[in-house]
Order: C-alpha cells, then structure tokens, then sequence
C-alpha cells in the first residue's frame, strides 16, 4: 500500500480533484482500518475528501474517473465511497 505525503495529496487535490469539481470540495484527516486481501488488518493515515453534488452519471463518471487515478497513483487496492441524499444550497 502507498504512503501518501501531504506534499502528494495537495497535488492530487490541485490536479485532480479541483480539475473534476472546482465548485468546492472539504477534506479531513482520518485514522482507518481495513481487512487486507491476505487476511491481516491494516491502520493507517486516512483522508477523507467530502464533495456535495448533484447526483447525475456525468458526476458519478467524475467519481469513479478519480477514484481510478488516487488507487493507480497511490498504489491502493480500495477506496471507500459513500453516498447520501442531502439538502443543499448553491
């Protein structure tokens, strides 16, 4: 698994994440755990990127498009995605 310097997820956030949702977007650090494909548990550092959205394919192609680039860059086998219907103003 990778280990991602804060120096790599600022990047990942400028040419990523701002890329594919420039209206704005909230990140926070996180402490996770996980069962690895072999069986063992791993703990690690964690971010968690929080985006508000309208719920269309074009976003979800957005998601699952970044989703693909932080494993590949990152080295991860997965990434939680959550989805939640909420009230929001723009």
């Amino acid at each position: 698994m990778g280990t991602i310097t804060e120096k790599q997820w600022k990047i990942f956030l400028r040419d990523e994440v701002t890329v594919r949702f420039p209206q704005g977007f909230t990140t926070w650090e996180a402490k996770g755990q996980w069962l690895v494909a072999d069986g063992r548990i791993s703990r690690e550092r964690s971010k968690v990127l929080l985006l508000v959205h309208p719920d269309t394919s074009l976003v979800r192609d957005l998601i699952t498009s970044l989703i693909a680039s932080y494993k590949r860059q990152f080295q991860q086998e997965s990434v939680l995605w959550e989805t939640t219907g909420v009230c929001a103003a723009f």
